[in-house]
């Protein structure tokens, strides 16, 4: 009984958390250049649990919630002929500058500019050239070229900072739309990137599909919780009937 405590209250945790991550990425599905986070999970063998069995003839007991990772499906680019909107096609990334000096990175490209003409985020992070350094623009019509260099009144003024992930896999998101990585998995872009003007990525959230997900997994949160409610009856009889003395 011990034993399908521990599974059925396990398997209750994991659709709890999994729930959660759910409702987090439905939350962000109209979010720009939100990644959606997906969940891993990893099996447990029954005789792990009771210290006995043979490995090879024991068959996985329970699953539970393995780790977290970010999907870095691209989501639907959209137009919307805003001068401060850039989109990328491909796989690479904005580089920003976050508070702590350190540099980020975002597919988020609905970017605005102060009253000194930095190029900042919304969240007023600065957008960073292939240099590293602030973008700057002057007061004037903005345009840009496919690979991502920026024009003033048809004067060249800075390249946007593009960067690839060797290993997509190597991913720490941080708070809304950044994300971070080590530096010897980062690179430049190369040429199969390119930058659209005037447009923007979408989450790559599927509103449709994490609802349907949402629905099964409250389902089987549900169904587990009512395991859990039955143990806990059966342990209730058990406890009082033990050691009763029948006459």
């Amino acid at each position: 009984m011990q034993l399908g405590f521990y599974i059925s209250g396990v398997a209750g945790q994991m659709a709890q958390g999994k729930l959660d991550n759910i409702s987090n990425n439905l939350a962000n599905a109209n979010t720009v250049g939100y990644l959606e986070d997906r969940v891993a999970f990893s099996s447990h063998l029954s005789n792990k649990m009771a210290g006995e069995g043979v490995p090879n003839q024991t068959s996985s007991a329970f699953l539970s919630m393995d780790q977290q990772y970010v999907s870095t499906e691209a989501g639907t680019i959209r137009h919307t002929g805003s001068n401060f909107d850039f989109a990328i096609r491909g796989d690479a990334y904005f580089r920003v500058r976050m508070n702590n000096g350190q540099e980020a990175l975002t597919r988020a490209g609905n970017f605005k500019i102060d009253a000194d003409g930095n190029l900042l985020t919304q969240g007023n992070l600065a957008v960073l050239d292939q240099g590293g350094a602030p973008i700057q623009l002057p007061i004037g019509k903005v345009s840009s070229t496919e690979n991502g260099s920026l024009y003033v009144n048809g004067q060249p003024v800075a390249d946007l900072g593009l960067s690839m992930l060797k290993d997509q896999r190597q991913i720490s998101k941080m708070a809304g739309v950044l994300i971070t990585s080590p530096a010897n998995n980062i690179a430049k872009a190369d040429k199969s990137i390119s930058v659209l003007h005037g447009s923007l990525e979408d989450s790559n959230v599927n509103s449709i599909k994490a609802m349907a997900q949402m629905i099964d997994t409250m389902r089987a949160y549900q169904s587990m919780m009512k395991i859990v409610e039955q143990y806990n009856q059966q342990a209730g009889l058990l406890n009082d009937k033990v050691g009763m003395v029948q006459g």
